[in-house]
């Protein structure tokens, strides 16, 4: 055998031993894929459906690879909503190489897959209890003729209107090549008309009504201190699980529901906690796992009002959507059960640094701590154990040791 058909041999037991066949198609998450209305991927292996995967990166960018030949569903879910090249609101695609797939019985750019309107996620109430049975484990996901395709699920309690956590996974070898959203934050949405019965969600979140509400219960004089805009003194929609901790644009977009979020000080939610979520991305990336993520908060948030005395904050009414006074996660590597759960205070206000709720293991365990800024939050890490006892609501996770800080 020459020297040139042994190269060749090699190269082709290389690809096979890889399970792929050249040249196949590359379609970069962020370059190949519709701009405006991205439809929603999935693979299909015999009766064996499950939602897209893209490739390990080992940059910014992921991509979806396929074999030549290999099929794939597009999928645009949502009430009437089409594959504007397929008039369908499903279709199976084929590789053809590079980009260039055909569907419908056209042979098209992977660009031009566009739905024709947003690919919507859903929420459905499944008969699972949480938090000690006060609350109800709702899941959001994607509704195709294939079935449901869990995204997250939340524990929500639905008479209370408030979220006790959310779980879902950070998939570290793709998560730095995710989508980068062109388009604006968008609104979020109740989602489904039992949720957050008696009021809207909205109005509640509104800052003319953060004023009421401040008003009402601290008084003229401490609702003025307390709230201004331009100094990132209002309550946000603090996401529990993260837009950013999803690579694909249909995947963020669906973490957009009340049910996950809870109010949140603006100056802690793009503060510290903000860069406790990079972290948790940061650490999924470097250990090249689907970290397991979940975020929940505790507690209701006490403010002093013009008499000098401590009074919870709740935006509707006595006892719904609450504040909460403390915002926490934790993470962990399904690989070994080292977890790590960390902790942020949800009140810009304080004056000194608070009593932690568990033993600070941050440094110990090589975490970042932030607990120089109080405006911005103060953060600490505990050992899992420790937390569930201060928060009897959160789930039980498989724990067996400290998860370590990591970069790549």
């Amino acid at each position: 055998m020459s020297v040139l058909a042994l190269c060749f041999v090699l190269l082709n037991l290389a690809f096979l031993a890889q399970g792929k066949s050249a040249p196949g198609c590359s379609l970069s998450l962020n370059n190949n894929l519709p701009i405006k209305n991205e439809p929603v991927f999935f693979t299909q292996n015999g009766k064996n459906v499950e939602i897209m995967r893209p490739s390990p990166s080992s940059g910014k960018d992921s991509s979806f690879d396929l074999n030549t030949g290999e099929e794939f569903i597009v999928a645009c879910p949502s009430n009437k909503n089409v594959i504007v090249e397929t008039g369908k609101g499903e279709s199976v695609a084929k590789c053809v190489s590079g980009s260039t797939v055909s569907i419908g019985g056209k042979t098209v750019d992977t660009k031009t897959l566009d739905c024709k309107s947003k690919a919507d996620s859903d929420v459905i109430k499944t008969d699972r209890n949480c938090a000690n049975g006060k609350g109800t484990v709702l899941e959001i996901g994607f509704k195709v003729s294939e079935g449901w395709f869990k995204l997250l699920e939340v524990c929500h309690d639905i008479a209370e209107s408030k979220t006790y956590w959310a779980s879902h996974s950070i998939k570290g070898d793709g998560i730095e090549g995710k989508v980068y959203r062109t388009t604006a934050r968008p609104a979020f949405t109740r989602g489904e008309k039992w949720l957050f019965t008696g009021f809207n969600p909205d109005s509640a979140y509104k800052q003319d009504n953060q004023e009421k509400v401040l008003k009402t219960v601290l008084g003229a004089k401490s609702a003025t201190a307390y709230l201004d805009s331009k100094a990132t003194k209002f309550l946000a929609r603090g996401h529990l699980a993260p837009d950013a901790d999803f690579a694909l644009s249909p995947h963020q977009l669906a973490t957009y529901y009340y049910v996950n979020a809870a109010p949140q000080w603006q100056s802690i939610n793009a503060g510290n906690w903000l860069r406790t979520e990079t972290n948790s991305r940061t650490v999924a990336a470097a250990l090249n796992v689907d970290l397991a993520v979940v975020t929940g908060t505790l507690g209701v948030s006490k403010m002093v009002d013009d008499k000098g005395q401590e009074k919870e904050i709740f935006m509707e009414g006595k006892s719904r959507l609450p504040v909460p006074e403390y915002y926490w996660k934790v993470l962990r590597n399904p690989q070994d059960n080292a977890c790590i759960a960390i902790v942020a205070t949800n009140n810009p206000f304080l004056k000194s640094a608070p009593k932690p709720v568990c033993k600070d293991v941050c440094e110990k365990n090589g975490w970042p701590t932030y607990q120089d800024d109080l405006f911005k939050g103060y953060v600490y890490c505990c050992e899992y154990k420790d937390l569930k006892s201060a928060v009897p609501h959160m789930p039980e996770i498989n724990c067996k040791s400290t998860l370590q800080f990591k970069k790549k």
